[in-house]
């Protein structure tokens, strides 16, 4: 019985030729995670950084870059590469013009903060997250309905004004969540359209949490 395809891609169908004339073998692909080897094989970009073969003016080069699988209209597969650029917000993107505070929060914080309404390749308008990709400095777009927001991250359960916060690109705070060594911690959550995954930052372990609170308490009894 053949395993049914849940992939756009199949893995036989990656043009390891291609690759390894740029410089990389074929055995990263038994080097990447599950979820890495999916996502890759639907068309997003590789999360790792590739060194490839380049020749620029006449000189050959081996640079970094990010690489993604395209599947072609008469159904071949060919291999885009992503290189590190300089971080640059353009004036319209995918015919949207950013505002100023829109730029602005693309530089400060790598992320827009909220989603967009864009039109895509195939000229359809869907809702899009939109974030910095920490390694090359290009804008990812991410369609919302790729990104699931749950019910509890880490063991502790999200109010529903927190979904939507979330789900609206926005920044939470969520406490009481459980690391791996067992211990609580707080931190701040965002959907990273570059990653494709809700993005942890700010953490803070319940102990800091809890010292925080008893000083605070501390000071508020002296000031009574």
């Amino acid at each position: 019985m053949e395993m049914e395809q849940t992939t756009r891609i199949a893995k036989d169908e990656i043009p390891f030729e291609k690759l390894e004339k740029v410089g990389i073998k074929r055995d990263f692909v038994d080097r990447m995670e599950s979820q890495e080897l999916k996502d890759f094989l639907n068309g997003f970009r590789s999360a790792k950084l590739y060194t490839v073969n380049a020749k620029i003016n006449e000189e050959n080069f081996r640079i970094p870059t990010k690489i993604r699988l395209q599947k072609l209209e008469n159904g071949s597969v060919n291999i885009k590469v992503h290189p590190i650029q300089r971080l640059h917000i353009p004036e319209e993107y995918m015919q949207h013009k950013f505002t100023k505070q829109e730029k602005t929060a693309l530089l400060e914080n790598r992320n827009l903060g909220k989603t967009l309404e864009l039109k895509g390749r195939d000229g359809k308008k869907d809702h899009y997250y939109l974030s910095i990709d920490p390694k090359t400095n290009e804008l990812i777009p991410l369609r919302t309905k790729h990104i699931r927001v749950p019910e509890k991250i880490k063991g502790a359960s999200l109010s529903e004004e927190q979904k939507q916060k979330l789900a609206a690109g926005k920044k939470i705070t969520l406490d009481g969540m459980t690391g791996k060594n067992g211990k609580k911690f707080s931190a701040s959550l965002q959907v990273d359209a570059a990653n494709r995954s809700i993005n942890f930052s700010g953490f803070k372990q319940e102990k800091e949490l809890e010292q925080k609170a008893e000083k605070k308490k501390g000071a508020k009894q002296k000031v009574g």
